[in-house]
């Protein structure tokens, strides 16, 4: 089931932090492969205790292993996110500076460039290479988060993921060209979609005009 199309947020994590994009990128790795109802609250306690990219890039490893290991692979995740950590503090994503993401979005995608190259291009299209593959412990789910919730920001081309104050009159936000694999990502796109006036068909991209009886279903939730 859906919010109300006349609410403001879904009420997934990413809308919590896509201002503060490490944290949101650490969310994903949190939840990938664990529900939000475990992840969630260790997320919270780790920006707590660790504010910055710099402070858990040098947390103590034990009691970073302490704090999260209900949550299963804590050798694992661990050491994962100290990596990001230490990445991010050191060479965060910038504007106009891409990475090889093979494969992604499509199967081929980034087959045109190196393992290691670093593409000093801007690109409305991102396929094959983004601003945070460099990042380690990042996937697909991260990338969509990514470029659904943070790109058009960092790229100066929108002040939100809405779209808000476009730099274009034409301007398409990121968030409608992402067919993501997660299910939470997918029915939050639906939504977003519906807000629009549209159903969207997450495997496919495919979109029509929602009936009259299918927008007063969305306004009720």
């Amino acid at each position: 089931p859906f919010p109300p199309i006349g609410q403001q947020f879904f009420g997934i994590i990413q809308e919590k932090t896509w201002q503060e994009p490490f944290w949101m990128i650490v969310a994903t790795v949190l939840l990938n492969k664990t529900t939000g109802r475990q992840a969630a609250p260790t997320f919270w306690k780790i920006k707590r205790r660790w504010p910055e990219a710099v402070d858990l890039a040098n947390a103590d490893y034990d009691e970073l292993f302490e704090m999260i290991k209900h949550l299963g692979l804590q050798h694992q995740r661990t050491k994962r996110l100290q990596a990001l950590a230490t990445a991010w503090h050191t060479d965060p994503p910038q504007a106009g500076r891409r990475y090889r993401t093979l494969h992604y979005p499509g199967k081929g995608d980034g087959k045109q460039f190196k393992k290691d190259e670093t593409i000093e291009e801007d690109a409305d299209h991102c396929a094959g290479a983004l601003e945070i593959a460099h990042i380690p412990g990042c996937g697909p789910y991260s990338w969509d988060s990514w470029r659904i919730f943070c790109r058009d920001v960092l790229r100066g081309v929108a002040d939100d993921y809405r779209g808000t104050n476009a730099q274009k009159d034409d301007f398409e936000p990121e968030w409608k060209r992402v067919l993501p694999g997660d299910k939470e990502l997918r029915a939050c796109l639906r939504w977003m979609w519906l807000k629009e006036g549209i159903v969207w068909n997450p495997l496919t991209g495919d979109r029509r005009d929602a009936t009259e009886e299918e927008m007063a279903k969305a306004q009720r939730g």
